[in-house]
């Protein structure tokens, strides 16, 4: 791997550049557990918990049910209640008008 400032040979799994000190590579984000607002049934929380997990949505659905049904209904309800209720949603995402950015005549 070589260096965007430099243009110097640099280890593969390096993260600063020994020539320049340049930061090679993005940042690792972290993870947060977070409602979804766009793929949601119900609440959010199992889309949530499939993003976090890396998971599919329907296989955290179906599992959410199974595990809800072999639990007994009330703590698989009240569970869900309780994530619907303490995980944040995600932020919403509203487009940028065009009219906020006046054009130069």
């Amino acid at each position: 791997m070589y260096c965007n400032a430099c243009g110097k040979n640099i280890g593969e799994d390096s993260r600063y550049c020994a020539h320049c000190g340049n930061v090679v590579g993005t940042l690792p984000v972290a993870k947060k557990l977070m409602r979804s607002r766009s793929d949601r049934k119900i609440g959010g929380v199992c889309a949530g918990l499939a993003s976090y997990l890396d998971l599919d949505v329907s296989l955290v659905r179906i599992l959410w049910f199974f595990i809800t049904l072999a639990c007994g209904i009330v703590p698989g309800v009240v569970a869900y209640l309780l994530g619907w209720i303490i995980i944040p949603e995600q932020p919403l995402m509203l487009p940028v008008a065009a009219t906020q950015y006046p054009v130069a005549n």
